[in-house]
């Protein structure tokens, strides 16, 4: 009998390419270990996400599924949720480790993606340079990136002009539209911007589209992180100098190794956390060497609902 498992994935399908990525990395895994990935949506964006979050899981404990996987945003939330499903017999595997027990996770080098995007725009800019920082969500993997950012932008011989952790400069939607608001007030609380990291792809495109709308593109460097094609292909019309390509696909297979390695192969995975992969800076001087994430997995319409 095939196995199903059922991921609950934080965002609407097409409203972030790398969170769509990591559901196909997963699915890549899965499927010829004879394992159906299900996935049902809960967007974190949404009034009643923890309510229909919850209630996804809640779907899975009845269907009987054979595994549940879960992307931590709160690493407090859902720890209730969880353990009803474990105590039903249903392993959880996460993306991004909560506070809480699951079967394994996988947890990303955020920290190290800040580091050395930092760096690569440092080495582009004059001492005194002022640098700006778009956050995001306060989701766990967003911010130890941008903790990161700002360890290196301290120890640079950059300024770091905002603090990113600050609501007001962040990008809370983690989609395009939600970086109108924080790149409008960079640009009125500080006349000379000489370098801007928004702190994901989808950040940079709802960003520079500001920028251009106020003739201030070409006035800064940018970098961002993902390796989306449309941040891709911002850095080849030389829009921005780089986006760090974190292997999103790569994320799902991460975790999809490790379901399979319990399911099929009797590991007993208690806690087990793994990293994906750290990825590299894409920039006009290698990105004839960059693959889309949909070469690098193989790229099946996802499976709705159970």
């Amino acid at each position: 009998m095939t196995m199903r498992i059922l991921y609950v994935n934080p965002l609407a399908l097409d409203a972030n390419p790398a969170i769509d990525a990591i559901a196909y990395g997963l699915q890549h895994v899965l499927h010829p270990a004879a394992i159906e990935l299900r996935v049902l949506f809960a967007d974190f964006t949404a009034p009643h996400y923890r309510r229909q979050y919850e209630a996804a899981i809640a779907t899975g404990i009845a269907a009987k599924v054979d595994a549940i996987a879960i992307y931590v945003i709160d690493p407090s939330a859902f720890a209730d949720s969880v353990a009803k499903a474990r105590a039903a017999g249903v392993p959880v595997f996460a993306f991004v480790q909560p506070h809480y027990a699951v079967n394994a996770s996988v947890v990303y080098p955020n920290f190290n993606h800040g580091v050395f995007m930092t760096e690569h725009l440092a080495s582009l800019l004059p001492s005194g340079s002022g640098v700006a920082v778009i956050g995001g969500p306060q989701s766990v993997d967003d911010a130890e990136e941008v903790a990161g950012l700002s360890f290196a932008l301290k120890r640079s011989h950059c300024r770091l002009l905002n603090n990113p952790e600050d609501s007001r400069y962040c990008n809370l939607t983690d989609v395009a539209a939600g970086a109108r608001e924080p790149t409008l007030r960079l640009l009125a609380e500080f006349p000379r911007i000489d370098g801007l990291i928004p702190y994901n792809d989808e950040t940079m495109l709802g960003a520079l589209a500001c920028l251009e709308e106020a003739g201030r593109a070409k006035e800064m460097k940018i970098v961002c992180r993902n390796g989306s094609p449309a941040a891709v292909e911002a850095v080849r019309q030389g829009k921005i100098a780089g986006t760090w390509d974190l292997d999103a696909s790569g994320i799902g297979t991460t975790l999809g190794e490790l379901i399979v390695r319990h399911l099929q192969g009797g590991e007993k995975l208690e806690g087990f956390m793994a990293m994906s992969p750290v990825g590299r800076m894409i920039t006009q001087a290698n990105l004839h060497t960059w693959r889309p994430w949909s070469e690098r997995v193989q790229w099946m319409p996802l499976k709705i609902g159970l």
